[in-house]
């Protein structure tokens, strides 16, 4: 009688636990919930006209260019893959930290094989296999390094959102600190990538990023970030860094330190002693005076806040060195070269600030968004 209770016994407890483990096992999991906030970020490996631009030289004809778009194509796939993996941690991460919200619907990445720099704001671009300067290649960071530069790019590219339609007036999109310099802009979107990438890449591997040689040289603003912004704006989603942003006055102190050094008096009087054109190719739109210089580069002199210049980020100081692609001989040959291009396939300029490479992209504003 002990012996069938204790088997009874047995036998319930065994259908018991067979029964939570199949409710442990079967019992679906709550989804996630889908945020509707974030864009659709898409990678494309057909940029021909600004491989053109950037390299005039190497892309000599269709051949070549069709043979580099097919080699990122099918070089692309571990990048996707990652990427794909992150996504949304990544979107909403930045869009929490940065308290911006954000108004492209969609973000078009153009991946490359070769770019003049790291990465590209404006229009957003990625190098995969290096960055190709005239005389040299420097190979692209791989793994979290490379990872780390997406999320900056997508940083910037979510406080570009107060460059769109309908918010030229806005007191953010004219905070001196939104000035698209190494020590402003890509200082902020650096601090609102770094609060990211602490969420997603392991501490070790942050650390060794941002000790390469490679990161000190394409991130000029590093040590204005590491004694100004790292422990003083600390990002959360309850304070963003529209928080500490809107609270910071126009004429700060770490407005004026991130200021762009003032030319000493001796340029300034050479420069007064040259002769300034006025540029007012397509009908006065673009907006800017330049004067040569005497290593024959066009340096912007003067930018029309209300011209195409000032809205796609032309900056006094600028150094004009390409336009699609082409070497500018003097002004009337870059008058003619954007008129030229204005109002079908737009402008690429290359130019030269702070002693580094940038693109800038002139299109009519109808089509820009």
């Amino acid at each position: 009688m002990k012996n069938a209770i204790l088997f009874m016994m047995l036998f319930f407890l065994a259908v018991e636990v067979a029964a939570q483990n199949e409710a442990e096992t079967f019992l679906p999991l709550a989804p996630k919930p889908v945020r509707t906030d974030l864009p659709i970020v898409y990678f494309d490996a057909d940029n021909r006209l600004l491989m053109k631009a950037f390299y005039p030289e190497y892309y000599s004809s269709d051949y070549l260019i069709a043979r580099e778009i097919r080699w990122v194509n099918r070089n692309d796939s571990s990048f996707i893959a990652v990427w794909d993996s992150l996504k949304y941690d990544i979107l909403g991460l930045i869009t929490d930290y940065s308290g911006i919200a954000w108004q492209e619907n969609s973000i078009r990445i153009g991946l490359m094989k070769y770019l003049r720099t790291n990465l590209l704001y404006d229009p957003p671009c990625f190098p995969l296999e290096g960055i190709r300067r005239d005389n040299y290649i420097e190979a692209t960071p791989t793994g979290m390094h490379q990872l780390f530069d997406l999320i900056k790019l997508l940083a910037g590219r979510n406080l570009m959102q107060y460059e769109l339609p309908g918010n030229e007036n806005d007191p953010i999109s004219l905070h001196p600190l939104m000035e698209k310099s190494a020590f402003r802009f890509d200082v902020l979107a650096l601090t609102l990538a770094m609060a990211c990438a602490e969420q997603i890449i392991p501490p070790d591997s942050l650390e060794e990023i941002t000790r390469s040689a490679s990161w000190k040289r394409h991130n000029p603003g590093w040590d204005i970030y590491q004694n100004h912004f790292r422990f003083s704006w600390v990002l959360t989603p309850e304070e963003p860094l529209l928080f500490y942003l809107s609270r910071e006055p126009y004429d700060s102190p770490l407005v004026g330190l991130t200021r762009v050094p003032r030319p000493s008096r001796r340029d300034i009087a050479a420069q007064d002693s040259r002769k300034l054109i006025k540029m007012s190719a397509g009908g006065g739109r673009l907006g800017f005076s330049v004067a040569k210089t005497p290593t024959g580069l066009l340096e912007v002199i003067d930018v029309d806040s209300l011209g195409m210049a000032y809205a796609s980020g032309l900056m006094p100081g600028d150094l004009i060195k390409r336009v699609n692609g082409e070497i500018v001989r003097n002004a009337r040959d870059l008058m003619g070269k954007i008129l030229d291009k204005l109002d079908t396939e737009g402008i690429y300029m290359i130019i030269v600030r702070e002693g580094r490479e940038n693109g800038l992209l002139f299109i009519p504003y109808e089509e820009q968004y």
